[in-house]
């Protein structure tokens, strides 16, 4: 569309200052000129909504249409075919040399009207184009230096446990009350979250945090487990940021992850890569756990549910009751990697809740004793003994 915003090379290019276009504004324009000055100048006057560029010729176009200008949409077409389309036009010089040839033929087919490029809206757009080259460099630099970060800190947070517990069974430990019916599996490592390291009877091998709460980095450290903080990219809010001192209190190793939409693709080389994150710290632990390549993935309190938590702590906030949509859709995102990527790993949900359905259910027990309303016969119960090994 004639005025639209223009991109090159993938980067929305920016506005110069109203004040050097001024002099063009309210007037109906033909560019003449498609060389160097033209491929310079013409991107950034279609952007102006004050300019009204209506498209373009040279000596050489000799048709009523030779097609379009660059990615700006405007048409090209022979100054005779403008002549009889728009009359009234003022044709804009956007050539270097034979500025008189150019006024001469114009004036040949009716054209009066004539403005021309000037060296002040030269400078001005090469000056802009350095800043734009500045702010390209700039970004290049960043996601090079990013990426360096990302696998130094990933090499030496993950790699150990490429494979580690292949052919085993791994648990997530979420902290919903369905929580409170599952006791542990003998043998089995346990990956948990947040407060799960708080529930009796619970002891983890791996923990995994997101966000900054002084308590609880004050709290975990009277545990001994292997503990992942995320240190998240430079968008996230100053109060998630872990504090150095936290981290190494808890010999804390780190790791970043995907907290910004979209969320659209999962990586299974986690030493390269952040972690998925679909608005929830469990899918860092399931992409973890997948990483180090077990039959079976057990997701224990993972009830992705508006209710309180497995020690009584409230209902959830309206924000957080929010974010159910996104889990879900997580979740299914998982579904299709796992079946893609590790067709061998089978995921099970212990007592599920809002995941009834999405997985392999299998209830406890316990849960079903305080659960009339699910038909047992319907159901697959927890075997401890068939873990054991």
């Amino acid at each position: 569309k004639r005025n639209a915003h223009w991109y090159k090379g993938g980067i929305k290019m920016l506005r110069l200052s109203p004040k050097i276009f001024s002099d063009l504004y309210g007037k109906d324009l033909i560019a003449y000129g498609t060389g160097n000055m033209a491929k310079r100048m013409i991107p950034y006057l279609v952007q102006d909504p004050n300019i009204r560029l209506h498209g373009v010729t040279n000596s050489r176009v000799t048709v009523d249409d030779d097609g379009t200008f660059l990615e700006t949409g405007l048409p090209i077409r022979s100054i005779e075919t403008w002549a009889r389309l728009m009359p009234n036009a003022t044709i804009l010089l956007t050539a270097f040399s034979g500025i008189s040839a150019i006024i001469e033929a114009c004036k040949n087919v009716g054209f009066q009207n004539f403005e021309s490029v000037t060296w002040e809206k030269m400078s001005a757009v090469a000056e802009m184009e350095a800043e734009i080259a500045q702010t390209q460099r700039t970004k290049l630099l960043e996601q090079f230096c990013f990426s360096n970060e990302l696998y130094d800190v990933h090499k030496a947070s993950f790699s150990e446990f490429k494979g580690c517990h292949r052919g085993k069974t791994v648990a997530i430990v979420g902290t919903g009350p369905s929580l409170n019916y599952y006791t542990q599996l003998a043998g089995v490592p346990h990956i948990g979250v947040n407060t799960s390291f708080l529930k009796e009877g619970i002891t983890l091998d791996y923990y995994f945090i997101t966000h900054y709460i002084p308590e609880l980095c004050e709290n975990l450290k009277e545990h001994d487990f292997i503990k992942f903080f995320d240190v998240g990219i430079k968008s996230r809010k100053s109060k998630d940021q872990f504090p150095e001192y936290a981290i190494e209190e808890n010999s804390g190793r780190r790791f970043f992850s995907l907290s910004m939409m979209p969320f659209t693709q999962i990586h299974t080389n986690i030493e390269c890569y952040p972690l998925m994150a679909y608005g929830s710290i469990i899918f860092r632990a399931i992409h973890f756990a997948l990483f180090t390549r077990p039959k079976k993935v057990l997701l224990v309190g993972c009830d992705c549910a508006a209710t309180e938590h497995f020690n009584g702590f409230p209902y959830m906030s309206y924000e957080e009751r929010s974010m159910i949509p996104q889990w879900i859709y997580g979740f299914k995102n998982v579904r299709r990697f796992v079946s893609l990527h590790y067709p061998d790993t089978e995921i099970v949900s212990i007592n599920p809740v809002g995941l009834k359905g999405m997985f392999h259910d299998i209830y406890t027990e316990s849960y079903l004793d305080t659960h009339p309303e699910i038909d047992r016969e319907r159901c697959e119960t927890l075997d401890p003994s068939s873990y054991e090994k």
